[in-house]
């Protein structure tokens, strides 16, 4: 077996490696796993350590525990993890291993996808620009243009028997148009949310504290009248998960609160970790959620739906969404809330 897997490694562009379990030494590794750690072959069949300076901080625990996982379960897939160079560029590999000759050795592939990451991060902060426009149309668009069609419906009814025909044809017309808008901007923001539940699942590793700054910040920039905070213990929290998912969970929870909480308000989200579980919470301090509404939050076209404060419609869509999104990732949601005292949303994911 072992011949096989050096023939596998001298052809393969990917690192291949061969590690014996008892001595702690690689009995082979190819030539592109010894570039990945700026070595030698030789050099590494010697000072296997020579690779730990290399493995990121944050890392080395969650190694740990997928080589535990490895010896107990014969196999695993797709770990990833980060490589840290001195001259400040930083690899993303993953490595697929097997425990072979009845647990003497382990063989296994690093593969670097650092470029397919960086394609990721690039879809993630995309979404993240496409999201902020949606919201301002949704909050700077839909309220002032419900505020013009209620303006013009007044005048229609109070100036009715004393307003010309032509000029009441005119304001008709007007106000036909404002809701033409306001029906794009809610087939558009429908078609959004039906959209992004049917696209599967592809998990990676990230830094959640990274992915929320990141939402945040595009969130503080369009909404300058709300106070945001992040809340946690955490410098930094790698998880294995979608992110783009991820991502689509949190601005789904920060955006309904921001309808929500008046000007000034404060919109908090947090960030805690539990032994088998990461709980993620959004708070805000708006007008809350009246009792009656509470058990029909996450239906389908819930007919909880309300306008916000700054009469942004809604399509009913948004928190059926986040709950689909919660369970496709084997997660949990759930809402604290009082008629004007706020509200609470949380969702948890399990560690993997």
């Amino acid at each position: 077996m072992h011949n096989t897997i050096r023939h596998i490694g001298e052809l393969s562009q990917d690192g291949v490696f061969i590690f014996h379990v008892i001595t702690g030494k690689f009995d082979y590794v190819n030539e592109p796993f010894a570039q990945i750690f700026n070595s030698t072959k030789e050099l590494l069949l010697e000072q296997p350590r020579l690779v730990l300076p290399f493995i990121r901080s944050e890392d080395s625990l969650y190694l740990k525990h997928q080589y535990k996982d490895l010896l107990q379960n014969q196999t695993i897939s797709n770990a990833e993890f980060r490589l840290h160079y001195a001259n400040g560029v930083v690899k993303h590999l993953s490595c697929d291993a097997y425990v072979i000759n009845e647990g003497t050795y382990v063989a296994g592939i690093i593969k670097d996808f650092t470029k397919n990451k960086e394609h990721e991060d690039y879809i993630v902060n995309y979404g993240a620009k496409k999201d902020t426009l949606l919201d301002m149309m949704t909050h700077n668009l839909s309220g002032p243009l419900n505020l013009s069609q209620n303006i013009l419906r007044w005048m229609q009814q109070t100036y009715k028997e004393k307003m010309p025909g032509e000029i009441y044809s005119e304001l008709h017309l007007i106000q036909s148009n404002i809701q033409e808008c306001l029906d794009i901007i809610n087939d558009f923001l429908r078609e959004e949310h039906m959209e992004s539940e049917r696209i599967y699942v592809k998990k990676s590793r990230f830094d959640v504290i990274d992915r929320i700054m990141a939402t945040l910040e595009k969130l503080i920039a369009t909404n300058k009248n709300k106070k945001f905070r992040l809340i946690t213990d955490l410098k930094n929290l790698d998880i294995n998960t979608d992110s783009v998912k991820f991502f689509q969970i949190v601005h789904n929870l920060v955006s309904n609160a921001l309808k929500f909480t008046p000007d000034n308000g404060e919109i908090d989200i947090l960030v805690e970790e539990t032994e088998k579980t990461f709980i993620f919470r959004v708070r805000d301090n708006g007008i809350g959620i009246p009792q009656e509404l509470q058990p029909l939050l996450f239906e389908k076209r819930t007919p909880a739906g309300r306008d916000g404060l700054n009469k942004e419609s809604s399509t009913g869509m948004g928190l059926h969404i986040v709950k689909t999104l919660v369970t496709l990732l084997d997660g949990k949601v759930w809402f604290e809330s009082a008629d004007h005292k706020g509200s609470t949303f949380s969702f948890e994911l399990p560690k993997e």
